[in-house]
């Protein structure tokens, strides 16, 4: 009796139609094709593009983006080899373009380069993979690169959410999302080269949309005469702050990452009892190792709570030197602290501008400039050194 109730739940399981199905429908088919241009053209391509989104796994965008290669660019054999070589996550970029492609729809020109292009750079990625064949009684074993695994997590997490929060809320002309890249990356734990990884799949996008909004570019143009000029803007002040924080993350990770020069134990047991914020979500930053004061002649600190900058500068040629959470040997008639009403836009300037560009910074500040008291507490980030 139980093994015939299995049978029948198993049978009903398999008829069931999905929430999703219920909700989409069957897959779209455009028997009278849009004509490029018209008023339906995107709304449409939307309509069929969300109902992809939701059936669809990155396999499946996969084995579309073959089949284009195949069918419509007629590629060889070999380069066929290399796209099936790319993992499933990189065809993110492409995924809906090719899939909308199968239901009939009529593409311009623009949407037609533009999925050439990604195809060619799925190519190109596949080149590039590193296979090693290793000589085994069993199957032989493909090894990847780390470099190749590293893409592949970047993609499958980070770029996966970007494309779900940015990317995905375009094609229902919605441009206020945002997406806290500097916060994303560290949950996904994204290290440095597949931060760049991910920069680079961010700037072409980035330069593409603003050819279009400043009409550099007669292809780009095409790509997006269906978006307002507003809307355009919107998506370019979305990149921007993407980029931004692809840029502090990286600078942070400058910061903490660990010196090569062995610094003396004494540095060690100065720093020891130094009580200071490792990283601030809020700004974005994150504190350099405290064994690189000792010895230094100029460090920046920044209280996240009193918004204030502090510049302490030494002389003496022994450098700072640190009691408990106290900056010893600044010099207080060099060393100054100063209000920030904009920390954004000041910040970036202290971690990567010189000394005397950062001078200048100071100099255009129109807070009140006081002397430092040399304490640091739980409330400051260790921003710079320089020697």
């Amino acid at each position: 009796m139980s093994a015939q109730l299995d049978k029948q739940r198993a049978k009903g399981r398999k008829n069931r139609t999905s929430i999703e199905g219920q909700h989409l429908g069957p897959m779209p088919v455009f028997d009278k094709l849009p004509l490029a241009g018209c008023d339906s053209y995107w709304p449409q391509w939307g309509k069929a593009a969300n109902w992809f989104n939701y059936m669809c796994k990155p396999k499946d965008f996969k084995a579309y983006a073959v089949r284009y290669a195949k069918e419509v660019l007629d590629v060889s054999k070999d380069d066929l080899k290399h796209i099936k070589k790319v993992s499933d996550s990189d065809f993110l970029p492409v995924s809906k373009l090719v899939a909308v492609h199968f239901t009939g729809f009529n593409y311009r020109k623009a949407e037609q380069n533009k999925i050439k292009q990604l195809i060619n750079d799925a190519i190109n990625v596949g080149k590039q993979i590193t296979e090693e064949v290793v000589e085994d009684t069993a199957e032989p074993k493909v090894v990847i690169s780390i470099q190749d695994r590293m893409r592949t997590k970047m993609m499958e997490t980070l770029y996966a959410e970007f494309d779900e929060t940015i990317i995905e809320p375009w094609l229902d002309g919605d441009f206020s999302s945002k997406f806290d890249a500097f916060t994303a990356i560290k949950r996904h734990v994204i290290k440095g080269p597949g931060v760049k990884m991910f920069a680079d799949q961010i700037q072409p996008l980035f330069t593409e949309l603003n050819d279009a909004y400043n009409k550099e570019c007669e292809q780009a143009v095409e790509a997006y005469d269906h978006w307002t000029r507003p809307q355009l803007k919107k998506a370019i002040k979305q990149l921007e702050l993407v980029l931004s924080d692809i840029e502090k993350t990286q600078m942070a990770n400058k910061a903490v990452r660990k010196t090569r020069a062995i610094k003396p134990k004494a540095s060690d047991k100065q720093v020891a009892k130094l009580n200071y914020l490792k990283d601030d979500n809020t700004n974005k930053l994150a504190s350099i190792s405290p064994i690189q004061i000792p010895g230094a002649k100029v460090l920046y600190v920044y209280n996240v709570k009193q918004k204030k900058l502090t510049e302490f500068v030494t002389d003496n040629s022994a450098g700072f030197m640190v009691q408990g959470s106290t900056i010893k040997n600044f010099d207080t008639t060099l060393s100054r602290s100063c209000g920030l009403r904009k920390p954004d836009d000041i910040l970036p300037q202290i971690l990567k501008k010189t000394q005397k560009q950062i001078d200048n910074v100071f100099k255009g500040l129109t807070t009140k400039v006081s002397v430092p008291a040399g304490r640091i507490n739980k409330d400051c980030i260790l921003l710079r050194v320089m020697n």
